[in-house]
């Protein structure tokens, strides 16, 4: 990350997320035209009132998680046109942001096929990748064959995991509700307050946990060798 010379550094106090949305938007759209047939149109929409669309935030975060899930929606709603054989251009990609006192929200929609049921369990699983074509064992969520070569669009199989870290690291929350033979629905929870904490994922706490078990039973090893000393 390229740090700010702004007195906050990196966080901007006043944070657009439609804006970061915008220029999302913009870099997935112009990706996407060099590696799908048809780009789909993406559509933004505000909900709320004026002095709750700004937050205190880190808005390269944000463009990341929002240019992976964008990625995923236009490759999904792209490929599943054109297997439909459908003319035309395709239903837009929906993005909506809304906000309150308390926390913004955005949602991003797409009708591009969803994922099948069997896959959902690993999408969070690093280097898995539904664009690649990956066939992965039911029982143990391996994967077992690779597909296709991976492309800036898709295929690289950290977008989904590393957004949702993004997420948890910035007080947030990442979800994804999907219907096979339908579409997919991504859901990203923002605190609006600027006193919240940095939030570490759940594994970091684990290890955090363990090195202070192992540093317990280093001092009480020592503590026994002086007493045996003694």
């Amino acid at each position: 990350l390229v740090l700010s010379m702004d007195p906050d550094g990196i966080v901007d106090q006043d944070c657009d997320p439609c804006e970061v949305c915008t220029d999302a938007a913009k870099k997935v759209s112009d990706m996407a035209a060099a590696y799908l047939k048809i780009t789909p149109g993406i559509e933004i929409s505000y909900h709320g009132a004026d002095n709750a669309r700004t937050l205190p935030l880190i808005p390269h975060y944000l463009f990341y998680i929002v240019v992976e899930l964008l990625k995923n929606s236009l490759r999904a709603v792209g490929e599943h046109h054109q297997a439909l054989g459908s003319g035309g251009m395709p239903e837009p990609v929906q993005i909506r942001v809304a906000s309150d006192e308390s926390q913004v929200a955005i949602a991003i929609m797409d009708k591009g096929g969803g994922i099948p049921f069997a896959r959902q369990p690993h999408v969070w699983s690093y280097m898995y990748s539904t664009a690649s074509g990956n066939r992965v064992c039911e029982k143990t969520g391996l994967v077992v064959g690779e597909g296709a070569a991976p492309t800036p669009l898709s295929g690289y199989g950290v977008g989904l995991p590393l957004s949702r870290l993004y997420a948890e690291y910035l007080g947030g929350s990442l979800h994804l509700m999907s219907m096979p033979n339908y579409g997919t629905h991504a859901y990203l929870f923002l605190q609006q307050s600027s006193d919240r904490e940095e939030a570490l994922p759940t594994y970091v706490n684990w290890l955090r946990k363990r090195r202070l078990r192992e540093d317990i039973l280093s001092y009480e090893a020592k503590e026994k060798l002086a007493a045996e000393a003694r």
